[in-house]
């Protein structure tokens, strides 16, 4: 199959990339001119990589039929500036790219989503935003259009600013702890049950629109998850929790995986297994600076 991909740079992006990579696809992935490609630097040669324009999509598709669009792309817009790209990013972009593929005969097109409350923040609202116009495609084109809703993701490789790398480095280094009460629940995934997930929906028998909840099903409190990071680190760190106000209308949020069920066989990481894992990963990196 040949795959067109959007963000194929990011953490997840770059995973499936290479995963379809070896597994004997065609990957073409977009870029814009300041894109990070470090983390996909070694497939180079292998991959092509058009610019992240409609232009630049439509020129590519002059000579390629793509088979299947996945959409990686996820701004958060963590600036002082008011929602700085989210709306760009997340609804605007894909949604030309959605209209252009549509109008060039490729009908299968696959998001990156959240399992978070549609209005908890723009990055939610945009993303959820999106997938409505991906509803409307299906009903007006007769498309498949997958739109996936993520738990939180986590891997040893991880941007270090994300809340679970950021907690393990300080446990591993004993520095000093402040977090919320963390009484809400949260579903956390492993990054390779991820790239399982998208792989089981890509390749499934699914049609028209699907939104698909992807986590363990199992969502223990963050608390129980600092706990169990100190636990696991050797207990140095000193832990403040309420030194953090927590987030108004904080939810909890667990996954239905009753359809990546049904498509396949859905067994997730255990998540204190692949915590521990994660933090046995990072401890053996720390060792070898």
């Amino acid at each position: 199959m040949i795959f067109l991909i959007l963000g194929g740079n990011g953490y997840i992006g770059s995973k499936i990339t290479r995963e379809l990579f070896n597994d004997g696809h065609t990957v073409v992935c977009t870029k814009r001119v300041n894109s990070n490609l470090s983390r996909v630097d070694d497939l180079a040669d292998f991959i092509r990589w058009i610019p992240a324009s409609i232009d630049g999509i439509e020129a590519s598709m002059q000579e390629i039929h793509y088979d299947y669009v996945l959409n990686m792309v996820c701004n958060y817009g963590r600036t002082n500036v008011l929602y700085d790209g989210v709306i760009e990013a997340n609804i605007e972009f894909p949604l030309k790219v959605l209209n252009t593929i549509v109008e060039h005969g490729t009908d299968r097109f696959l998001t990156i989503g959240t399992g978070l409350p549609d209005e908890i923040n723009m990055y939610s609202f945009a993303k959820k935003i999106f997938s409505e116009f991906g509803k409307f495609y299906v009903d007006k084109h007769d498309i498949t259009f997958n739109s996936l809703q993520l738990e939180m993701f986590y891997g040893p490789d991880e941007p270090k600013d994300r809340f679970i790398p950021s907690m393990i480095t300080k446990m591993i280094n004993g520095d000093p702890v402040e977090t919320t009460l963390g009484t809400q629940r949260r579903d956390i995934i492993a990054a390779e049950d991820v790239l399982k997930a998208i792989k089981m929906v890509i390749f499934s028998d699914l049609s028209g629109y699907n939104e698909i909840s992807v986590g363990t099903g199992v969502a223990p409190t963050v608390s129980e998850l600092v706990d169990y990071i100190w636990q696991e680190t050797g207990r140095r760190s000193e832990v403040h929790k309420g030194a953090i106000p927590m987030r108004e209308g904080e939810p909890d949020c667990v996954a239905d995986t009753a359809l990546l069920r049904r498509i396949g066989e859905w067994n997730p990481i255990d998540w204190k297994t692949g915590i521990k894992d994660m933090i046995k990963q990072m401890e053996d990196r720390e060792d070898r600076k």
